[in-house]
């Protein structure tokens, strides 16, 4: 097992990519902290079916609070914190439209979500892992490199989120820790369905698009981000920071 014994916070896990995250952690044997907003139960039943161990804790990442008693319950429960894997973000209710409707309001809290609850919960846990390292994992987006139309304050969020990467691989180094990114492209998750069922325009959906411009010519679903997720998580990584890995079935390149 890749992850046997780690203790991983995973942010947005009550669902969708980051449920498909904790899954798969705990099957490599991690043990795992469901940080959500949500109702985490689920994601703990499924871990639990399959012979792993995890703690929902409800948490908003634009709190500091929240995110202090997040790992506090984490080291509580496990002893310590070796992954932090941040994937909660601002995407299911993003309703695509031209930038000119975008109100100010949505942007700022587009950018509070998907930017700074990767800081606020880095900064949560960099008490715990200054004395013996770990490894941070930061959820981008593989629109950074596509530059889509109708939400840009996504885009840019999630290009900030590869950046703050890059600045934080050069503080954290000298603590052991590694930070990198990881940017999965358009995947079928309940985000995904939903932005695809609330569209306004006509024409090919963002999911046949997608399929037309990959390399692998299918569906991306959660499960295919999976596995680079264990691998920057685990020690085969351990001389790799501040780098972004695309998962997007090669509809783009860095």
């Amino acid at each position: 097992m890749l992850l046997k014994d780690k203790i991983a916070i995973i942010t947005g896990a009550a669902q969708g990519i980051g449920a498909a995250f904790a899954l798969g952690y705990a099957k490599e044997g991690a043990k795992i902290v469901i940080a959500d907003i949500g109702d985490g139960k689920e994601s703990v039943e499924a871990i639990e079916q399959a012979g792993g161990e995890a703690i929902h804790v409800k948490a908003d990442i634009t709190s500091q609070d929240d995110c202090d008693t997040m790992a506090k319950a984490a080291v509580e429960r496990f002893g310590t914190i070796d992954i932090l894997l941040n994937n909660a973000a601002m995407y299911a209710n993003i309703v695509k439209k031209p930038f000119t409707e975008i109100t100010t309001e949505e942007w700022n809290r587009v950018m509070e979500i998907n930017t700074g609850g990767p800081f606020i919960c880095t900064k949560a846990v960099f008490p715990y892992m200054k004395e013996k390292g770990g490894k941070i994992i930061n959820v981008s987006s593989s629109s950074i490199f596509e530059g889509p139309s109708g939400m840009p304050h996504y885009v840019a969020s999630k290009g900030a989120v590869f950046a703050f990467t890059r600045s934080m691989a050069r503080e954290l180094g000298e603590y052991s820790i590694n930070v990198n990114s990881l940017a999965p492209g358009y995947t079928q998750s309940e985000g995904s369905k939903t932005i695809e069922h609330n569209r306004s325009t006509t024409g090919p959906s963002p999911e046949e698009i997608s399929i037309q411009k990959r390399c692998l010519k299918r569906s991306a679903l959660p499960q295919d981000m999976v596995g680079t997720a264990i691998f920057l998580g685990c020690y085969l990584s351990d001389f790799i920071s501040g780098q972004l890995i695309l998962c997007d079935g090669g509809a783009s390149f860095n």
